[in-house]
This record gives structure tokens, C-alpha cells and sequence, in this order.
């Protein structure tokens, strides 16, 4: 596992934009920590290193974003709103590890999805309120994209 911390949003999406550079298609990235840590920041940096145009924003209410990529589609999920009633009869396994790379807020409540290989992003908040230790896991066959790191 490897920690790197981060003293603003920029510095979070220029990590980001580090970590889009050495994604494929099928990659699935958790993205775990309390709200305002950084998870939807750490996407738009994401997605705008792939060549998404368009705005980038939390969806919370819609649960699943797709994005434009130049080469293949992103799925951004939160999966917040689904602690009640859970994921599974939902149809989002059309989309996990499938034809793009998929981020996922909020993981615990779409564990049963999950795939072993994955990256896993854990966002803490430092004292600052601007600071962020990001631990990166790469879980199975996604151990290569930390290892890149």
C-alpha cells in the first residue's frame, strides 16, 4: 500500500492525472473516505486527463455518471444512497469491469459487486483542512497500477 498525501485539489487531481495515465479498460477504482475528502475532486482530475469534456460532478442523486472518454467510457457511481437497499438486481454489473473504467464512491454498499482486481483509494483528511493522505491498495491484477505509482 502506498500513501501519498496531498496539500490541495490540484495536487489531488495532478495524482489523479497520474493514475488515469495507466488505466485499461475493466479497471475498477474504489474510492472510500468521509464526504468532502476528495473523492469526486480526484475524479475530475481523472477524468479530464482521459479527455472528458464535459462537467464532472458527484452523482449522488443519479447514482451512476457515464463520461466521454477519448478511448472508452468512465462510470463514476455513488453508491451512497445505496446503503439501504443495496446493489445487487440494480443492473450496475452491466457496467463494473466491463468495456471502461469504472470509479466507484462510497464501495461498501456495492461490496457484492466488487471485483478482486481493483484499486482501492482511501481519502483522510489531514489537520489542514486542504490536506489529504490518499492510500492506494492495488488489489490483485491492479497491484501492477500501484506498482507503477
Amino acid at each position: 500500500m502506498k500513501e501519498i498525501l496531498t496539500n490541495n485539489s490540484a495536487e489531488t487531481q495532478q495524482l489523479a492525472a497520474q493514475i488515469a495515465a495507466l488505466v485499461h479498460p475493466g479497471l475498477v477504482i474504489t474510492l472510500q473516505g468521509d464526504l468532502g475528502a476528495g473523492k469526486t475532486t480526484f475524479t475530475q482530475g481523472f477524468a479530464r486527463e482521459l479527455g472528458v469534456q464535459s462537467r464532472v460532478k458527484s452523482p449522488t442523486f443519479n447514482i451512476m455518471n457515464t463520461y466521454t472518454a477519448r478511448e472508452f467510457p468512465i462510470y463514476h457511481f455513488d453508491a451512497y444512497r445505496l446503503e439501504e437497499t443495496g446493489a445487487q438486481d440494480q443492473g450496475f454489473e452491466d457496467y463494473v469491469g466491463t468495456d471502461g473504467v469504472t470509479l466507484i464512491e462510497w464501495p461498501q454498499f456495492m461490496a457484492d459487486l466488487l471485483p478482486n482486481d481493483r484499486l482501492a483509494l482511501t481519502f483522510l483528511r489531514g489537520n489542514d483542512d486542504h490536506v489529504r493522505t490518499i492510500r492506494i491498495q492495488g488489489i490483485g491484477a491492479a497491484a501492477q497500477v500501484e506498482a507503477q505509482l
